[in-house]
Order: structure tokens, then sequence, then C-alpha cells
């Protein structure tokens, strides 16, 4: 039955393009390398994977036709990148053990590395989530702090005012462009940093905002900033180890916050959670990486370590992970070859997760032979 199923899988792939090495005098940010060492694939949930993988075919077949990718100089269409992850498919689907899951995972597919923050492939693994949150779509006494929708003079790639500008000196407030409102300008930031969220109302309804656009500054990891000025320690530089300082500071909460120029709007919707590629983004595998260095839609292995979150909702320890992917988002602070965020899904424990991962790890793109 196994050597069936390997036919079959050879028949499937003898219309794949022949292996093509990249050019050796430039740097890419992924390089044809050997298929990691594999010690087991059992970190697969197969559904969740596969309804991934579908959905990340809905973008490659329409929005994203015609368009070419480039895997460590060797340049292919969509199409590839489709027959990629439908052959992908087929083995998850009729592979009935790891050793033959790694056999046909080396034997079908090119193996490409990130080059890593260093060079020598070491990536950084956050997280990101959809935050449930306290709000109103009327202001009052408690909720105060408006979320805005884009401005209709925003344009694309155009700066457009800063945080300081908006929050600080309420340059929007008056224009009509509020969608709702929150009691902490602390979760406001948050919510603009994780992208969407779900706002609960006082009458126990709920609304959806999701990303709809930036105001064209570029983006400074606060975080980042008080760890190097000595405000708050390595070990604190967590999303809750930020929120806490943020508790106990609120008289400089705002001279914090605007040292972060970017400004992100949002609009009313309940759909689920979406990347840029515009499709569903499925929990523990779908990544964000920088889209002007990897190429979106693809297929990736990470490896890492993710937190395990207990019943009292702490984090009990860290596993290690080898897992299949969809790179299909982006983020304002996931630049360069050397960091991934990885979307944990909607609700606290998600919000556990997303906060408390900060790992070191490795990144492969696959292509079928």
């Amino acid at each position: 039955m196994h050597k069936l199923f390997i036919l079959l899988i050879l028949v499937l792939a003898s219309g794949c393009a022949a292996l093509k090495q990249p050019a050796t005098e430039k740097a890419y940010p992924l390089t044809l390398f050997n298929p990691p060492p594999i010690n087991s694939y059992k970190d697969i949930d197969r559904n969740a994977l596969r309804n991934s993988i579908i959905t990340n075919l809905s973008y490659l077949e329409g929005a994203g036709k015609g368009r070419i990718f480039n895997y460590g100089g060797r340049i292919v269409t969509a199409e590839e990148v489709v027959k990629t992850q439908r052959t992908f498919l087929q083995i998850i689907d009729n592979a009935v053990s790891d050793e033959m899951l790694e056999i046909l995972m080396k034997d079908f597919f090119e193996w490409y590395q990130a080059s890593g923050v260093d060079g020598n492939g070491t990536v950084v693994f956050t997280g990101y989530y959809v935050p449930v949150i306290d709000g109103s779509v009327y202001p009052s006494e408690k909720y105060r702090y408006p979320v805005y929708k884009a401005p209709f003079d925003l344009k694309k790639d155009v700066p457009y005012y800063t945080r300081e500008e908006i929050d600080g000196k309420k340059v929007l407030k008056g224009r009509g462009l509020e969608v709702a409102w929150l009691s902490d300008p602390v979760e406001v930031y948050f919510l603009q940093i994780q992208g969407s969220g779900i706002i609960k109302l006082p009458d126990g309804a709920a609304v959806g905002v999701h990303y709809a656009g930036n105001n064209g500054q570029a983006y400074k990891s606060i975080g980042k900033m008080m760890i190097e000025q000595g405000i708050i320690s390595q070990n604190e530089g967590s999303l809750e180890g930020i929120k806490r300082f943020f508790r106990n500071h609120p008289d400089i909460v705002d001279k914090i916050l605007f040292q972060n120029p970017r400004y992100i709007f949002f609009e009313i919707n309940n759909s689920p959670a979406k990347g840029s590629l515009k499709v569903a983004l499925t929990p523990g595998h779908s990544i964000a990486t920088d889209p002007d260095l990897f190429p979106r839609g693809g297929l990736s292995l990470i490896t890492t370590k993710t937190p395990v979150v207990d019943s009292s909702g702490r984090v009990s320890d860290y596993n290690k992970v080898q897992r299949f992917v969809l790179n299909q988002d982006e983020g304002g602070a996931i630049k360069g070859p050397g960091r991934v965020d990885i979307f944990w899904g909607t609700g606290p424990d998600a919000g556990i997760k997303a906060g408390y991962m900060k790992e070191k790890g490795s990144l492969y793109f696959l292509l079928q032979k």
C-alpha cells in the first residue's frame, strides 16, 4: 500500500519544474537548503492545516493569480505555488506514518531557509491575536477613547498626522470618524498593534473591527525603546509586562505611546480575522512576515518553542514545535529576514500565548521540485 501511494505521488509530481539553482553572487533572504533535521511531524493538526491551505489557495487562484514569487533566486509563478500546496495536501491526507511523511517531504520538495537576524538562520518568533475588549459605539464618561475609521483624505504611502497629533492634539475630533470607544488608551494602542479585535458592547452584543489603513508613519516599537532606556527590564518586555507597567504609571502613558508615530484605522466588520491576503487566518497555522522579502501565500515550516497555557491562564511551560504554516499576513513591526509573527486566534488564552511568545527558531519555505 505504501509503495502504491508513493508511485501515485510520483505520477502527480512528474510535471513539476526542474531544479533551478539560485544565483550565488547575490544574497537572498531565502537560500536553497537541505531539509531540516526532522524528529517527528507529529505537531500537525491536519484539519486546521488543510483548512489553512484551502483558504490560501483561494488567494493564489484569485487575487494572487498571475503573480511571480522569488524563492532564493528561483522565480516561480502562482501556478507553481498552487501545485506545491495541492501536492502537499495529497501527502498529508494519505501518508500513514511519520517515516513516510518524512521521506516524501525530502523527495518532492525543495527547502529554502530564511537567513535570519544573523545570516545563519536564527529567526525571532512573536505572536499576535484578536483581543476581546469592552467598549461602546457611543462615547460616555467611561468610554471616551476613540477608535477611528480611515479619514477621507488619507492617501496610501503618504505620511498623515502622527499618533501624538491624533490622540494628543485631537486633530480628527469632530469629523465623524469614530467607529467605537474604549475605556483605556492602552487598549486602543494594543488593538492597533494586533490589527483587529472584538468589542463587547454594554448591552451584551459585540462588533468586530478590522484593519482599514495606516497613517504612513514609520513604526517604532515602544517595548524595545522602554528596554533600551531602562524603563523596564528585558523580562518585562512582553505584552502583559508592558500593560502592567502602564497600569502602575498612568501619568506617563501618553508620553511613551506617542513615541510610536504610526497609527492604525479600523472598519466595523464581523467576519473572521483576515490577513493582508484578505483570507481568513488559521490559529497556529498562519504567520506574518516581511512581504518585501518572503513569498506571500507560501507554504512554510517553522521550528521554535511555543507557550503552554494551563487551566489558571498562566504559561506553565514551552513546547518545541515543528509546524507547517502559511505565510498570509504582514505587520508594521515584522521587518527583515529574521522576524515572524504567529497568529494565535481570539480571546484571553490566545492573548496569553501571543503576549509571551518571543522565541528563537528557524523558518523554511517549500516548493515542489
